[in-house]
């Protein structure tokens, strides 16, 4: 038996197993292959040596209604051995298991909500998460349909692969469950549409610039996967999704149930594809077992390209066989692409990725480098902005004199009179016994009307017209930038003759007080 590295562990551990007379304590090492317990530290004889395989099942139950995981267990002999520890314990360990293992009880961990779409061999549902109402896709592949041609191995060889890749433009597999008649693979969810949907649903082409952001995103993406030697072999608008709705610049490459390794001795299912998109080598192919290369994919997303500049397939027909017929025979007409005013440098990179010669098609992370990707786009938003700005001034405070413009409008600052609460020293009564305050109403007549108010002054910040203020003005910075009104010197005298008639109906509100005072003390 060989030895166990010890010092590879992630993640260490305590729990115990229940007895009838006593509990058995156990020491857990999470290594990179495999999950040990035992009762010595160390041990090189583990009583428990679980290999992290698909085929390994492990079972982790909550406690109700907390829904705290409480203990774990996994099949030995033909039975379910469980042992119990600390719940944070349990669900970190759950965590750094998670897509190594399949999980046993779906239904203790997540809610269906709704069926998203169907396939030929599985379900997708929109799921929430318990405890913790994070929202998930659930793909559910009945086991039926796995039995024959292999799907066992294809569903493994998808999961696999997707175990590897850890990218943002990637989707992200997050758990793995087991039933008695299902496998449920637990993905990131999507709230937005398939390019595909949004060719369907849109009236107009894409902009320039968000076909220039789709595309760098998906070729880094591929760029990434080809870095791990793995092909997708089925890129085409419907396995290209958003995150959310309209959000082009969150593309996620979805459904790998056809993708590879170049490290796999033979590829399962050789010729596989979707007509209008594979690759001519891989549509042509008559060896089953030559291995063509990853560069395969930059086909598929030529075609797409093409369709994101145009809106029209590259290969078009009415059925399968004809549209097969045409991706087989590979003529391709560059001329609509110039109908569509494709700007030069993209109808150069297209060219690239459609070449039928696998050997002089452009790589990935070539074509991130191409002067395509240098070019700057405008999107309407911004040409309207644009257009707009050029027709249409736009003032600003900083873009005029305020002194400039007051000589503009007749506006004499050193015959005008700036008014403030402390222009005019009022005296005003003061009553001495306030309950008979309410025994009086003073009327004060507006002697100017709303309207030639307007017409004989104007309101201005003070911090705007500082220059514009003459010696003998008040100091704006002592007024707390409370607005200044600015009253045209022709209407001097009747500004005279408000306040002063406004000063008599004050003070004769004085006398009143007075009298009234008397003669309520007399009544005394």
């Amino acid at each position: 038996m060989q030895n166990i590295n010890y010092k590879e562990s992630k993640f260490q551990f305590e729990c115990f197993r229940k007895h009838l007379l006593k509990d058995a304590k156990y020491y857990g090492y999470l290594l990179p292959n495999q999950l040990i317990l035992t009762t010595a530290k160390q041990s090189q004889t583990p009583k428990y040596n679980l290999p992290l395989l698909l085929n390994t099942l492990i079972h982790f139950v909550t406690k109700q209604p907390s829904n705290e995981i409480e203990q774990f267990g996994f099949l030995y002999k033909e039975h379910f051995k469980y042992f119990y520890a600390n719940p944070n314990i349990i669900l970190q360990l759950k965590e750094l298991l998670a897509c190594k293992v399949m999980f046993k009880e779906i239904s203790e961990f997540y809610q269906p909500i709704s069926m998203l779409g169907r396939g030929g061999s599985s379900k997708v549902y929109q799921v929430m998460k318990k405890g913790s109402k994070d929202q998930y896709a659930s793909k559910c592949v009945d086991k039926r349909y796995l039995i024959e041609d292999g799907g066992f191995n294809g569903l493994f060889n998808e999961i696999q692969l997707m175990q590897k890749m850890n990218h943002p433009k990637i989707i992200h597999l997050e758990e793995l469950y087991e039933g008695e008649n299902t496998f449920y693979l637990i993905l990131e969810y999507l709230q937005g549409q398939s390019l595909h949907e949004s060719f369907n649903k849109r009236q107009v082409l894409f902009e320039q610039e968000q076909i220039q952001t789709i595309m760098f995103q998906l070729l880094t993406a591929v760029q990434y996967m080809h870095s791990l030697g793995i092909m997708h072999r089925d890129l085409k608008p419907e396995n290209i999704m958003f995150k959310s709705q309209n959000a082009y610049d969150e593309l996620k490459i979805v459904d790998f149930g056809l993708a590879t390794s170049t490290q796999a001795e033979t590829y399962p299912f050789p010729k596989c594809g979707t007509p209008g998109y594979v690759a001519p080598e891989i549509a042509n192919l008559k060896d089953l077992n030559y291995k063509y290369d990853l560069i395969c994919d930059m086909f598929s997303i030529g075609c797409i390209f093409y369709k994101l500049l145009t809106g029209k397939e590259l290969f078009p027909g009415t059925d399968y066989q004809e549209i097969l017929k045409l991706n087989k025979k590979c003529s391709i007409n560059y001329e609509l692409l110039t109908l569509y005013r494709a700007p030069k440098e993209a109808i150069e990179l297209i060219a690239q990725l459609l070449t039928i010669n696998p050997k002089e098609r452009i790589s990935a992370q070539a074509a991130l480098q191409h002067n395509y990707f240098q070019l700057k786009f405008q999107t309407k938003r911004g040409k309207f902005q644009q257009n707009n700005n050029k027709y249409t001034p736009v003032f600003q405070t900083q873009n005029f004199n305020p002194k400039d413009n007051i000589q503009k409008q007749n506006f004499h600052i050193e015959d005008d009179v700036v008014e403030d609460e402390n222009a005019h020293s009022v005296k005003v009564p003061v009553m001495q016994k306030m309950k008979t305050f309410d025994q009086f109403v003073c009327k004060i007549k507006p002697q100017v009307t709303p309207t030639l108010a307007r017409r004989n002054f104007k309101k201005f910040q003070t911090s705007d017209f500082n220059s514009a203020l003459s010696p003998n003005s008040p100091n704006p910075l002592q007024m707390e930038n409370k607005p200044s009104l600015i009253i045209n010197s022709s209407n001097q005298d009747l500004v005279n003759e408000i306040h002063t008639k406004n000063e008599h109906q004050i003070n004769q509100m004085g006398q009143i007080d007075e009298e009234q005072e008397e003669q309520f003390q007399q009544n005394i």
